[in-house]
C-alpha cells in the first residue's frame, strides 16, 4: 500500500467533491462526474487559488483567508505520471498540460473515464505553481477521519489544519497566471533540458 499526503484549500465543510464538481477544471466539465485536485506540495493550493482567483496585487491575496486541508490518500500501486515527456503518449502536447486550454486535458480524462480499465488516479504538472504536481481522481470520494483507515475505496481521511491562515509572502513571484506573457517555467526547463526546482519563499508574516 502506497500513502500519499495531499493538500487542497477548500471553504466549505468538505474539500471531497461526492456530486459532480459544479465549476469546471482542467480534468472535468462542470456538472459531469466527480474529480478531485490534490496537491502533492503544501503551496500548491495557494497558488491555484490565487491564479484561479485572478489575484496580483499583494494586498488582495493577504486578504486571504481559506480553510486548508490534508488529505491522506492510499493507493494499492504508483499513481500514473504524466509529465512532459510522456505528454505525448496520451495525445497531448506537453503545453497542453499547463495550457490555459483546458479542452485536451478534459479530453483526455473523459476518455479515462469512458475505459472500464483506465486510469483513475495521476498525477499532472500543475499549471499554476511550475516545478510541483498535482494528484487527479476521478472519482467520487467521501471524507472521514484523518487517523482512520478507509473502508473503503471512497474513503480518504482528511483533516483540517489551519483556518484563516494567509498565503507565504513572496509565492505570488512563483505563479504562472493565466494569460501570462511569460512562459510557465517548469514547461521552459523540460524543453532546455533542466529540472526545475521550486524556489520556495523564504519570509514569512512572522519576520516582520
Amino acid at each position: 500500500m502506497i500513502e500519499l499526503e495531499t493538500y487542497r484549500i477548500a471553504a466549505w465543510d468538505t474539500p471531497l467533491w461526492v456530486l459532480p464538481n459544479r465549476r469546471e477544471g482542467r480534468y472535468n466539465s462542470a456538472g459531469v462526474d466527480s474529480t478531485q485536485y490534490l496537491a502533492l506540495h503544501p503551496l500548491t493550493p495557494w497558488a491555484e487559488l490565487i491564479r484561479n482567483e485572478g489575484l496580483a496585487e499583494p494586498d488582495e491575496i493577504d486578504a486571504l483567508r481559506p480553510p486548508i486541508w490534508a488529505i491522506r490518500v492510499l493507493l494499492a500501486e504508483p499513481p500514473l505520471q504524466i509529465t512532459f515527456d510522456t505528454a505525448g503518449d496520451y495525445g497531448l502536447t506537453a503545453d497542453d498540460l499547463v495550457a490555459d486550454d483546458w479542452g485536451p486535458c478534459q479530453r483526455l480524462a473523459a476518455g479515462f473515464r469512458a475505459d472500464p480499465d483506465g486510469p483513475r488516479v495521476f498525477a499532472a504538472p500543475s499549471a499554476a505553481l511550475p516545478g510541483t504536481r498535482n494528484l487527479v481522481l476521478l472519482e467520487p470520494k467521501v471524507a472521514i477521519p484523518y487517523l482512520l483507515t478507509p473502508l473503503d475505496d471512497q474513503d480518504l481521511p482528511v483533516s483540517l489544519i489551519a483556518e484563516d491562515g494567509r498565503a507565504a509572502r513572496g509565492l505570488d513571484a512563483l505563479i504562472h497566471y493565466r494569460g501570462s506573457t511569460t512562459g510557465h517555467a517548469g514547461l521552459d526547463a523540460w524543453r532546455n533540458d533542466e529540472e526545475l526546482l521550486l524556489e520556495e519563499p523564504v519570509t514569512s508574516h512572522l519576520a516582520g
